[in-house]
């Protein structure tokens, strides 16, 4: 496979970003969604590439959990037949203020531990994304988890454990993941600080699918070639798993 999963998706990242650049864009919010998240997500990607081809598979791993997010809350947004029958912008909205919220709960806990100029600062923070919330007409989006129910049911059962339940543990590691990395040979004990099983190609084209599916939201929203690069994803895929078997 040598780097064709690597050049395959930086190809589409780069055409993607070039007719984004191309385009005269309005300000609406979908807009702005959808303009800023190819290139992070293209950071994050080569950041996965980068992270496996050193053989780092846990911290990979943990920037593939935030890639699946990424992606399928993006999904969430322009999923048009949703069960409120909301546009794109009023889901972004609706994203947004959910955001703030959770900004100004993170902020109210550094509160008791700042210095009075610093907590000033926070407290002014707080405030204005207060006023940011109050002047939000929707409703807060709510789990993340919970807000899958409002995409088709593949999406929660097929993607979320694809995208990010299989690495959730990099994100939050346990006593389980600690187990994982030992290792018994009679009286010795050995302790590993990577995972033996994980196929670091097998991240890579994680990270190809995740690319894959933001980068189809930006260009079939736009009405621009789409199929190209599903058959170049399906010939890749194909091709890796008759090389794994």
């Amino acid at each position: 496979m040598n780097n064709r999963i690597e050049a395959t998706t930086n190809k589409w990242f780069e055409e993607t970003v070039s007719k984004i650049n191309d385009t005269n864009k309005s300000n609406k919010p979908i807009d702005d969604l959808l303009s800023g998240i190819v290139p992070v997500a293209h950071k994050y990607c080569n950041a996965v590439f980068v992270l496996a081809e050193a053989n780092h598979k846990l911290p990979a791993m943990a920037l593939l959990r935030i890639l699946g997010e990424l992606a399928l809350r993006t999904i969430w947004c322009m999923y048009s037949d949703n069960p409120r029958k909301e546009s794109h912008d009023v889901r972004i909205l609706r994203w947004l203020k959910t955001t703030y919220d959770e900004e100004m709960k993170l902020l109210k806990k550094f509160l008791p531990s700042a210095t009075s100029e610093d907590a000033a600062t926070i407290q002014r923070t707080i405030d204005y994304l207060q006023g940011e919330i109050d002047n939000n007409p929707h409703t807060f989006v709510g789990p993340f988890y919970n807000s899958l129910d409002e995409l088709p049911t593949l999406y929660k059962q097929d993607l979320y454990p694809i995208l990010i339940g299989a690495f959730h543990r990099a994100v939050h590691p346990n006593l389980k993941l600690l187990a994982d990395l030992i290792r018994q040979e009679g009286n010795k004990r050995t302790f590993l600080p990577d995972l033996e099983e994980v196929n670091t190609q097998s991240l890579k084209i994680y990270s190809m699918t995740a690319a894959f599916n933001i980068l189809s939201i930006v260009r079939l929203h736009y009405d621009w070639d789409y199929k190209g690069m599903k058959s170049e994803y399906l010939a890749i895929k194909k091709d890796l798993a008759a090389e794994q078997k």
